[in-house]
């Protein structure tokens, strides 16, 4: 690493479509001088997004798109490392890709009782026990 400098990873919800775009190229360029840089979290299937707007990291598209953001960043020297991150039960269906499933590891309802979407605004959590066939 350049220096000791990590910027910890951050949720920006700025992943239209789960997709990053240029606002995350920009964002993540710009703190390249950083010794390593941990994005933020980053789903690594489509029943683990989660939130409105965050970064996927499961289909050729985001994977060609997060390309331009290490690309951006390795250009000015940088180090970039992503953190994946699958919501479990903190999640919306509303905020999930078509045909995307709320899956988590128990029944327990979550603590906090409602979450933002862009299509509906605030909605209360939903769960549902993800069934093993």
């Amino acid at each position: 690493m350049a220096n000791r400098v990590v910027m910890a990873p951050m949720t920006r919800s700025r992943a239209t479509s789960n997709l990053p775009n240029e606002l995350l190229v920009e964002y993540y360029s710009q703190r390249a001088s950083a010794g390593l840089i941990i994005t933020e979290g980053t789903s690594p299937s489509e029943n683990g997004v989660g939130y409105a707007r965050i970064p996927g990291l499961y289909s050729t598209e985001q994977i060609n798109a997060w390309k331009k953001v290490t690309d951006s960043v390795h250009e000015k020297g940088g180090k970039i490392f992503v953190q994946l991150m699958h919501t479990g039960r903190i999640t919306h269906p509303l905020n999930l890709p078509a045909g995307a499933k709320v899956v988590a590891p128990s029944a327990i309802a979550a603590a906090a009782t409602q979450m933002y979407t862009d299509a509906e605004g605030m909605k209360p959590y939903l769960y549902r026990k993800l069934s093993v066939n």
